[in-house]
């Protein structure tokens, strides 16, 4: 097997797709553009000849046409580098990602879906799964799909070897992960929606409707229950005022992962492989094979890290350093709410006003979040200030037409600097959850908001999770 170019190579292969040109070398005619996702660079004019290496999708070139035989065209690249190249994978101007569907919006009748050239184009690890999805559908034999069909009825111990084949490009795509990459952007980012717009939709219909929860999932994609959006709407935030935050930008949700922070800071981030692709075993999710071509466990993990911030129940307020690892492939459900310092939450699921109450539920961490350095000092511990449940009214007509209705909520403020302005709020809200053992309303849904620049965002929201459903 030949020998792979090393992660550093592949890098300085990957960033020469982005230079950046001047018009006049735009205007040459001899100005070409790699538009084959992982293409062979051949000593001779041939099929047989020797590859000397792979060139990546928009890698720009210059065209000898002279020296150019039949299907193949003499190119020139990087430092005096040459070679020949097919010369139908060759294009007079550079691929956009535009000119591609995505797995999310890929259809059966999608003529332009080839996610080994997007990766190539951005990398991301969202994309190098897809790219790995995309060789098990064209790359495997009829034989062995058969085999790892989903909903597989054979014994744990009796069923069929996963059987994967190194793919060279895919390996190379692996090696730049693990070097690590910065995630690029997307249309599918959603920072922290501003309140003032998330209420207006709340109040816009008595009812909210289809349109309007659509609307309001754009924002935020937990909004999706009119029911919740009816909750929303009878909060009473604090009054907002600039105070210690001055920037939304600066501030990284407590629910990211690397992938996230490494855009949103601009830190490369890496991965790790761990094992293979292997069968999973929750029959209420179909017995099937999980796994990206021959990868399926893997650490994901930012490669400089970034602060962590957490507040305890007392105000007490820490920071340590964290690279945000987390495991593809290990069952990393947390019962419970997912943002608090507990490992075991117990029921009837207790408010933040009573865990405050229990001394030795003080040091409990409420929430976390990122920056990606210091923040000013704090003198002491923050100012913490509970409101007393109230009830929430929800008519017979929303009662019988949502999800999810609540019984009762409570809001909790956190002033960080003590200047009478609150930060932070935490809006918690009751309801009868089907999954739970305990038959009472109980907290279950909490809406963390941040205080940026004098106006209230909704930073992140905590549902209390239950693994298995």
């Amino acid at each position: 097997m030949k020998k792979l170019p090393s992660p550093l190579n592949l890098a300085a292969l990957f960033t020469a797709t982005f230079i950046c040109y001047s018009p006049a070398a735009q205007a040459d005619s001899s100005a070409r553009w790699v538009h084959g996702s992982w293409v062979n660079v051949r000593a001779k004019p041939e099929a047989n000849a020797a590859v000397l290496t792979h060139l990546v999708v928009n890698t720009p070139v210059q065209l000898d046409a002279a020296a150019s035989s039949g299907k193949y065209c003499a190119i020139s690249w990087g430092q005096g580098q040459q070679g020949f190249i097919a010369c139908n994978l060759l294009g007079d101007k550079a691929l956009r990602l535009e000119d591609f569907v995505d797995s999310r919006k890929r259809t059966s009748e999608s003529s332009n879906y080839f996610p080994a050239r997007t990766f190539w184009m951005a990398p991301s690890l969202s994309r190098l799964q897809d790219a790995g999805l995309y060789f098990q559908e064209t790359m495997l034999s009829p034989k062995q799909k058969a085999l790892e069909a989903a909903d597989n009825k054979s014994d744990g111990d009796k069923r069929p070897a996963i059987k994967r084949f190194p793919i060279p490009e895919f390996e190379a795509m692996k090696q730049l992960m693990m070097a690590g990459v910065i995630e690029p952007a997307s249309a599918y980012d959603k920072p922290p929606a501003l309140w003032d717009d998330i209420l207006k939709l709340a109040k816009a219909e008595e009812l909210p409707s289809k349109k309007v929860t659509e609307a309001s999932s754009h924002l935020n994609d937990s909004l999706f229950y009119p029911g919740v959006l009816v909750m929303l709407r009878q909060l009473n935030l604090p009054a907002a005022a600039p105070s210690y935050f001055r920037s939304l930008p600066d501030l990284g949700r407590p629910s990211a992962i690397p992938e996230e922070l490494s855009r949103q800071y601009q830190i490369p981030y890496a991965i790790k492989p761990l094992g293979g692709p292997y069968w999973n075993e929750y029959e209420p999710a179909g017995i099937g094979v999980i796994g990206w071509w021959d990868l399926g466990k893997l650490d994901v993990f930012l490669q400089k890290p970034v602060m962590k911030h957490s507040l305890m129940l007392s105000g007490r307020f820490t920071s340590s350093n964290s690279n945000l690892k987390y495991s593809l492939g290990t069952d990393n459900c947390k019962e419970g709410f997912r943002f608090v310092g507990l490992d075991v939450q117990t029921e009837p699921v207790k408010s933040l006003a009573q865990r405050r109450l229990a001394p030795k539920a003080r040091d409990e961490a409420v929430f976390h979040f990122y920056t990606s350095g210091e923040l000013p000092a704090l003198n002491g511990a923050a100012q913490v200030t509970t409101q007393a449940p109230y009830k929430l009214q929800y008519d017979t007509k929303a009662k019988s037409n949502t999800f999810e209705h609540f019984s009762q909520a409570s809001m909790t403020s956190i002033d960080l600097d003590k200047d009478g302005v609150a930060d932070f709020a935490i809006a918690e809200a009751w309801h009868r959850n089907a999954g739970l053992d305990s038959a009472v309303d109980q907290p279950a849904y909490r809406v963390i908001f941040v205080n940026a620049a004098g106006r209230w965002y909704i930073f992140d929201i905590d549902r209390y999770s239950i693994c298995g459903c």
